[in-house]
């Protein structure tokens, strides 16, 4: 795993998480909370702002809403559990609320809750201090929890996979500088910002709408990855349900004999006692291509076996020879074999490139991925393969 992709991607997480509709809507009324006794009036009449002070309650501000993200990465190892055994569930319900969020902000529909949030002032009366700009950052992160669950939850699944503890808490730090910087850009130019927010209210509008599609679509992508996912059980319960009365296991039923590049005779049940992922390309394939490297990495880690099936002369693909001869250029090692006469892609039922069976260590069907899988979604198949 490149480490500067990963916190990179954890820290564009971070500001992704600013721009959701239980946010970026109401960031005027939190820093306009904690900034009321910061202001004055100039000798021109024009409001300013304390620069140090309010930088000063910004800070605490922030440091509140790291302390639940600190909470969050202590537990990570329970919630990796948790998030991991119960990841179809928190996808078909993420994805729904996160539409739901989309639809919200856009003033599409209406939730009372939030509409009562937004229409109320802090939960901390008095003058502000840093202690209660600190509890003010505190409970608000509770408040946005719903939110930016999904993707904090995302941020935790990530850290508690990386090699150390100290790995994964620098990647839950780059989510949370990534989501805090914003608000200290507004605790330095609080005044020019609320300024601007107040001249330019339409340009603001469409920024809401555009961040509201961006949730909605987010939405819709979780949707797309459980319904991949619940594929994948469906299609795994049709082949156990298939083995039960045949007596045997997947591997035996569907066992086929292809010959690789050398000529030499690779039988599937040969792989029996291995976590295998069974994939059928093309050279010729977008999606294939897009796939390949994160089966490559899988194959030399040896978490998995990797076959891959390809058809010579079938829509476009070149000679045995070629698809070989493309393999090495790309640098690729996983073993090749090739179904010339499409017995084998038939029987598999194939209607579309590529397509991957996960293959447990008892010789049973995990189930399949029809089209492109992400390397996530990989890993999180091959984990579940040899779990059960």
């Amino acid at each position: 795993m490149n480490s500067i992709a990963v916190y990179g991607g954890l820290f564009l997480e971070g500001l992704l998480s600013f721009f959701t509709p239980c946010v970026l809507p109401l960031v005027p009324l939190y820093v306009g909370y904690l900034t009321q006794e910061t202001k004055s009036t100039d000798a021109e009449g024009n409001i300013v702002y304390d620069r140090k002070r309010t930088l000063f309650l910004t800070a605490g501000f922030v440091l509140g809403i790291c302390t639940v993200f600190v909470l969050a990465a202590l537990g990570s190892g329970f919630l990796h559990t948790f998030f991991t055994s119960h990841s179809l569930q928190f996808m078909l319900a993420g994805g729904f609320f996160l539409i739901l969020m989309g639809l919200y902000s856009a003033n599409i529909i209406q939730i009372p809750l939030l509409s009562k949030l937004q229409r109320g002032g802090g939960p901390i009366k008095g003058s502000m201090t840093f202690a209660k700009a600190w509890l003010t950052g505190f409970l608000f992160s509770f408040a946005w929890s719903p939110c930016i669950g999904p993707m904090l939850a995302q941020a935790i699944l990530t850290a508690s996979s990386l090699e150390s503890t100290g790995s994964g808490y620098l990647a839950i730090a780059c989510y949370a500088l990534g989501f805090i910087l914003i608000f200290l850009l507004l605790g330095l130019f609080t005044g020019t910002v609320l300024g601007l927010l107040k001249k330019y209210r339409n340009v603001v509008r469409y920024t809401g709408i555009a961040a509201s599609a961006a949730v909605f679509g987010m939405g819709c992508w979780m949707l797309y990855q459980a319904h991949q996912e619940i594929t994948v059980l469906q299609n795994g319960k049709q082949s156990e349900t298939a083995a039960d009365v045949t007596g045997d296991t997947e591997i035996d039923k569907y066992n086929f004999t292809l010959n690789d590049i050398e000529g030499k005779p690779v039988s599937l049940n040969a792989y029996k006692g291995k976590t295998v992922l069974l994939n059928f390309f093309g050279t010729w394939c977008y999606y294939c291509k897009e796939e390949l490297p994160a089966l490559q990495k899988v194959h030399e880690s040896k978490e998995a076996a990797v076959l891959l099936v390809a058809a010579p002369g079938v829509n476009g693909e070149g000679s045995a020879e070629e698809v070989d001869q493309w393999m090495k250029d790309n640098g690729y090692t996983m073993p090749v074999v090739y179904d010339y006469s499409l017995s084998v892609t038939g029987s598999f039922g194939i209607s579309g490139y590529p397509t991957t069976f996960i293959i447990k260590p008892d010789g049973s069907f995990l189930g399949y991925v029809p089209g492109y899988m992400p390397e996530e979604q990989m890993n999180e198949l091959i984990g579940k393969a040899k779990e059960q």
